[in-house]
């Protein structure tokens, strides 16, 4: 029941969205955006509305906030509930979609990996499109609170996921969905921090699974998947196929299980490859294994000062660093990742002893 509604094709917005899509060269769009629409309408939901009122109701600490703190806790709930919802969906469709199965194995795979269309893979992507969409609206609406960083990495998934709905790359959908795994414990990690928590052995364990799922998803998981795909479309830039299609199969042409019109999947046969499509979407998803890589670096960097003595640091360049929203070590050890600020690590009484300090230092 709940795969149908998740997966359920909305004919009329279908044949409304058609033309104006056709003319993006979006043509698998239209099938698939009552899905992007939906994630739009939830996440903003959540955001303005559910969050706020279940917050204040629950939560004491939310209420004494100042304003910047609540954006940044909505924000935070919105990024929880889609990162579990999100992972759920990818692996659930990575294991029961047969049509995605047969692109790895059948006489045409490159070709389908590369061009072809599945309505669970696309759905997954429209879901994680919808939350990027208002991901990258929030980022740009909340700059100072979030920074240039957020906002690259959210142009970035916007765009990678736009370009599904050539179709294009749809095989590799769940699989870089998957880069949201390690989100929930980053959430998990900043809501101790702001509920009193910081160095509990919630936060502790937390940390532990944060920085291994982080490490392994999105630098592992995700850098081997790059390759791969960047490997696909090489061979099809070099290799061109043939302008017309082996007449025994039409998965390419057909949209899997919908009824619809044929569709061109295949727009570009007999022809290179574009090399700018090749350069948009290399590009966005080298931005996001960069950052990926930076924020992962800053998260050690943090954890390592726990163990060596604090450089002193002059009052203009911690200045100049607190300015860094998104990337930045604060003052107080912490190192924002994707808007997060993260302190891996850092113990209660070493939070305690660093503020006595400053005391005795200001008064002195």
């Amino acid at each position: 029941m709940a795969s149908s509604i998740l997966f359920a094709p909305c004919p009329p917005l279908t044949q409304l969205v058609k033309p104006y899509a056709a003319k993006i060269g979006l043509h698998s769009l239209p099938f698939h955006i009552h899905q992007v629409i939906a994630a739009v309408v939830v996440y903003s939901l959540i955001y303005v509305v559910i969050s706020p009122i279940l917050s204040s109701i629950f939560s004491e600490t939310y209420r004494n906030f100042d304003k910047r703190t609540r954006v940044n806790w909505n924000v935070h709930v919105v990024s929880f509930v889609q990162s579990i919802f999100i992972c759920a969906l990818a692996i659930w469709a990575a294991c029961n979609d047969p049509t995605r199965d047969a692109w790895s194995t059948d006489s045409v795979a490159i070709l389908k990996r590369t061009f072809g269309h599945s309505k669970t893979q696309g759905a997954v992507q429209a879901y994680a499109e919808g939350y990027f969409i208002w991901d990258l609206f929030i980022s740009a609406w909340h700059l100072d609170i979030f920074g240039l960083g957020f906002l690259a990495h959210a142009a970035s998934a916007v765009m990678v996921f736009s370009l599904g709905f050539r179709p294009f790359v749809n095989y590799w959908a769940s699989v870089f969905v998957l880069f949201e795994i390690s989100s929930p414990f980053l959430n998990i990690h900043w809501f101790c921090d702001k509920t009193g928590r910081t160095g509990s052995l919630i936060q502790l364990v937390n940390g532990f699974f944060l920085l291994t799922s982080f490490f392994c998803c999105r630098l592992i998981w995700g850098t081997w998947n790059a390759f791969l795909v960047f490997g696909d479309l090489h061979t099809l830039y070099n290799n061109p196929p043939a302008p017309v299609l082996p007449p025994s199969d039409d998965s390419l042409i057909h949209l899997d299980h919908l009824e619809t019109d044929k569709i061109v999947a295949y727009l570009f046969a007999g022809k290179n490859l574009p090399l700018w499509l090749i350069m948009v979407y290399l590009g966005s998803n080298a931005i996001l294994n960069l950052l990926n890589y930076y924020w992962f670096y800053r998260m050690i960097q943090t954890v390592s000062a726990r163990f060596t003595k604090d450089k002193p640091v002059k009052k203009e360049k911690k200045e100049k660093k607190e300015k860094k929203e998104n990337t930045e070590v604060d003052a107080d050890g912490k190192v924002w990742v994707e808007g997060t600020d993260v302190n891996v690590g850092t113990t209660a009484a070493v939070t305690k002893e660093k503020l006595k300090k400053r005391t005795v230092t200001r008064q002195a």
